[in-house]
């Protein structure tokens, strides 16, 4: 899918957690723990990220992006499936073998204060993930460091002693990637980075990570809802939907020329992204449930261009374009000229 080396690739990834209905009643039924009363949250994922590169994972709220950000780094361990880095098989280690990869890979997440510990100092917030990784380094060198740092990520050394209460929420995410930095790692996964910002201080955010990847040939796999953030930032653009990737692509090809019906409905919900035509259609039906009991495509109930097929056969990933990639029984003869759009998710 990319002529650069791979650094990750993620293949047939399962995960899936007891239904919250049964959570809490397990002892009344025997059968709770069974594959029926279990909510899928990936299903069957394939991903590969090349080195140096920007791969945005777009969706729905629910649609599993923070799940799969928890298991590619090591967080949560999933049901099948594997995830390796650089050839290597780092899904199921232990935390002893693991030691390696998470000064490799680190994590920026969506809250920047609750990312935080608050009774931290920012100074001490980035030196203790140094000495963990280097404990022979000296005290001294590690602060002189988390300083340079500080000023990497645009944030006066003045504010070193201050607590994360004492920060804006700009300031905060940026002591956030600073933190991650500061063990010079080559792959950073950022699960949803700008959501808590307000919107005067996303571009700013935004425009930071592009500098450092720049600076210090960083690999990115952001998980976004922010399409417009999306369209800034990535080399390509996944599209995730009920925990599968229903369509990736470049981000030229994404945002001009959509293939899959719900890529297509997602951007055209956002109107400053996309501009659907007068005969735009809507996806209709609820979300399912994710518990698998139901066969063929997860958006057969919604899709209007649905057919006998997608009830029984769950559709696989076509290459309809180079490197453009489509989930759907219609691929590679979809018909783009019928756009839709999602209509909004019921309440419980």
């Amino acid at each position: 899918m990319s002529s650069t080396p791979a650094l990750l690739e993620i293949s047939n990834l399962h995960k899936s957690y007891q239904a919250p209905n049964q959570a809490h009643h397990w002892w009344r039924n025997p059968l709770s723990t069974s594959d029926a009363n279990r909510i899928q949250a990936i299903n069957g994922l394939n991903l590969c990220i090349s080195i140096g590169e920007t791969l945005c994972v777009v969706g729905e709220s629910g649609c599993g992006k923070s799940t799969l950000a928890s298991l590619v780094m090591g967080l949560e361990q999933p049901d099948q499936g594997h995830i390796s880095y650089q050839g290597k098989t780092i899904s199921g280690l232990k935390h002893k073998h693991r030691q390696e990869y998470r000064q490799r890979m680190q994590m920026v997440f969506q809250d920047p204060y609750t990312a935080l510990n608050p009774r931290l100092t920012v100074l001490h917030a980035l030196v203790e993930p140094l000495l963990y990784h280097q404990p022979q380094l000296n005290r001294q060198n590690a602060i002189d460091q988390a300083m340079a740092q500080l000023l990497e990520v645009g944030i006066d050394p003045a504010l070193a002693q201050r607590f994360p209460h004492q920060l804006s929420g700009g300031q905060r995410q940026r002591v956030n990637i600073a933190r991650a930095l500061m063990v010079q790692p080559e792959f950073i996964v950022a699960d949803e980075p700008l959501s808590a910002l307000d919107v005067s201080i996303q571009a700013q955010i935004l425009n930071l990570l592009a500098e450092l990847q720049q600076q210090q040939q960083l690999t990115y796999l952001i998980f976004s809802h922010n399409l417009a953030a999306v369209e800034h930032m990535a080399d390509r653009v996944a599209v995730m939907y009920e925990g599968q990737i229903c369509e990736i692509a470049s981000r030229e090809q994404i945002f001009n020329q959509p293939q899959h019906p719900y890529t297509q409905a997602l951007l055209a919900a956002s109107p400053q992204i996309y501009t659907a035509p007068n005969n735009r259609q809507k996806l209709v039906g609820d979300v399912p449930n994710r518990i698998p009991t139901q066969q063929g495509c997860s958006l057969q109930d919604r899709c209007p261009k649905a057919f006998e097929t997608c009830r029984h056969q769950t559709p696989k990933a076509k290459e309809i374009k180079p490197k453009h990639w489509v989930a759907c029984h219609l691929a590679p003869n979809l018909i783009t000229q019928t756009q839709v759009i999602l209509e909004p998710r019921k309440l419980p």
